[in-house]
């Protein structure tokens, strides 16, 4: 490796001042996540350029871009080239995405060469072990304390993979986007599954690029894509009680239902959810347990983070249990937002009706990078503090 292996992480300690405010307006959603990152990766074995259209694109999106540019892979914001993974002498840098470096592992796995995936703070302590283990090869962890930076020695032979399927779907779609770099293997699941329909994404976008058998290897072809609008950030949409001039398509929902409080296929709406059923009806969420292995633990950070608003809830093993009729009070000192953007997005637009100090300005950046200049342009009141 060219580079020390171990990338400083530096938290954004800045502070957002948000000042009680009347939105009026209109919201443009970010592209999904979930499809960028899935059509990234199969572009990324299509020996054709392939076309992807993101009006933005977000840290999370691009930090998986840079990975496979570092492995040889093309793209000039536009168009990605794909090809054979070359030894990037580098470390991958995955920063604050669980989704790219799960996939990067798999990808990774099937090199000749040794690689290193690394990640910010809050990664490092989001472990993917289940996964590299299930791939049966050789791996270091750089640092005993923490998940990463992780060293992989492939190359990936196994003829079998079982994986789990009840903690997160992250390690089942990076096993069926890695088939075609491998001589194909059987490929077992087991457990409740959670986030199913983010599973049925993955193997129907790689069906649309020529797969037919999980496990089996194919010559991937992709058409061009428009990314659509990521349908898990209606949720703050609504929270802010603003439109949205995007809606997703009902087929790209990938279960994230507003209506519904059983979030077992989308836990990521837990934050938000919780928030306006406090200011409604209330309610109880349930089918989360899987929340607590994202970038917090999203029921219990959730929970603190209504609380500082003077808000009641309460942490169940699946869930959370909500009164409603609530109103937001201004927080004492800062809110903390533990590196989770949509702790973060919550807490803003908590802050838009009581007013409150936030912390960490850019953590949106990570989903949504417009999303804090298209709520000013709706009538938020903000000021940065460094």
């Amino acid at each position: 490796m060219g580079e020390d292996p171990h990338i400083d992480s530096i938290a954004d300690e800045s502070v957002i001042l948000v000042r009680p405010s009347t939105l009026q307006g209109v919201l443009k959603l970010p592209p999904s996540k979930s499809h960028a990152m899935r059509w990234l990766t199969l572009a990324s074995m299509d020996n054709s350029p392939t076309k992807i259209g993101m009006w933005e694109i977000g840290e999370d999106v691009q930090a998986l871009i840079d990975c496979l540019e570092k492995m040889g892979i093309e793209w000039d914001g536009k168009v990605m080239k794909g090809g054979e993974l070359k030894d990037p002498n580098a470390i991958l840098d995955c920063k604050n995405s669980g989704t790219a470096m799960r996939f990067l592992i798999a990808q990774c796995a099937t090199c000749s060469f040794p690689l290193v995936l690394d990640g910010d703070s809050s990664l490092r302590a989001r472990s993917s072990l289940q996964l590299v283990n299930s791939l049966d090869i050789e791996y270091t962890k750089e640092d005993p304390n923490q998940e990463y930076p992780l060293r992989l020695n492939g190359p990936f032979n196994a003829e079998k993979v079982e994986i789990d399927l009840s903690k997160t779907s992250q390690f089942h779609s990076a096993l069926l986007l890695m088939a075609p770099r491998t001589e194909g293997f059987e490929l077992v699941t087991y457990g409740d599954a959670v986030s199913r329909n983010h599973s049925a994404l993955t193997w129907e976008l790689c069906k649309l690029t020529g797969a037919t058998i999980p496990g089996k290897p194919w010559i991937v072809s992709c058409p061009d894509v428009e990314i659509p609008a990521d349908a898990s950030m209606m949720a703050f949409a609504k929270l802010a009680g603003l439109e949205v001039e995007n809606e997703p398509q009902e087929s790209d929902l990938i279960g994230h239902y507003l209506d519904k409080n059983e979030i077992r296929d989308s836990n990521d709406l837990i934050s938000p959810m919780a928030a306006w059923l406090a200011l409604g009806d209330g309610g109880r969420i349930t089918g989360a347990s899987h929340a607590a292995y994202k970038e917090s633990n999203r029921i219990t950070k959730t929970v603190e983070l209504l609380s500082k608003f003077d808000i009641k809830s309460t942490a169940e093993i699946d869930g959370i249990t909500i009164p409603g009729g609530q109103i937001p009070k201004v927080p004492e000192g800062v809110v903390e937002t533990h590196d989770d953007h949509r702790l973060q997005m919550t807490a803003i637009l908590l802050a838009s009706i009581s007013g409150g100090k936030i912390r960490s300005s850019n953590l949106h950046n990570v989903a949504w990078p417009s999303f804090l200049e298209q709520l000013i342009a709706c009538g938020l009141q903000v000021e940065i503090q460094p």
